[in-house]
C-alpha cells in the first residue's frame, strides 16, 4: 500500500449507475448516513460518523465522513475528519488520521470490486 495515500480507487465491474446505487447501500449498511448525492457527476457524501477512542480506549475519538466519486469504471473514495483533516496512510498507528484510513480501506475492501489501487491527490 502506498505511503501517504489519501484516495482509494476501486476498479468496478458494474455499470457506473449500478455501482453508485450499490455503494450508497453499502455506506448505509456500514452506518454512514448519505447527506449529499448527485447523479451528475456521480458523487456521494456522508455525515460524519463518530468512532470510539483509539488510544487506551480513552483518547483519540474522532468523527469521519466519506466522499465517493464514480469516474468511468472506477470508484474514488476519500475520508475527512471533523477537523477538516484528510485521512491518509500516515501517522501513528492509533492516530485518528491512520485509524480513519484503516477504516476507509476496510470499507472499500468489503465492497464488490475487481482491483484496488491507492493514490495521493
Amino acid at each position: 500500500m502506498m505511503k501517504k495515500a489519501d484516495t482509494i480507487i476501486l476498479a468496478l465491474s458494474d455499470s457506473p449507475s449500478q455501482a453508485y446505487q450499490s455503494f450508497e447501500t453499502h455506506l448505509g449498511n456500514q452506518e454512514f448516513t448519505v447527506i449529499r448525492s448527485n447523479k451528475k457527476p456521480l458523487t456521494l457524501e456522508t455525515r460524519h460518523k463518530k468512532f470510539d477512542p483509539t488510544i487506551l480506549k480513552v483518547f483519540g475519538s474522532y468523527a469521519m465522513k466519506v466522499n465517493a466519486t464514480i469516474k468511468d469504471s472506477t470508484l474514488h473514495i476519500t475520508g475527512t475528519l471533523a477537523s477538516g483533516t484528510q485521512v491518509e496512510n500516515a501517522g501513528g498507528k492509533k492516530s485518528p488520521v491512520k485509524d480513519g484510513w484503516n477504516k476507509l480501506v476496510q470499507l472499500a475492501k468489503e465492497f464488490s470490486h475487481q482491483q484496488i489501487y491507492y493514490s495521493r491527490n
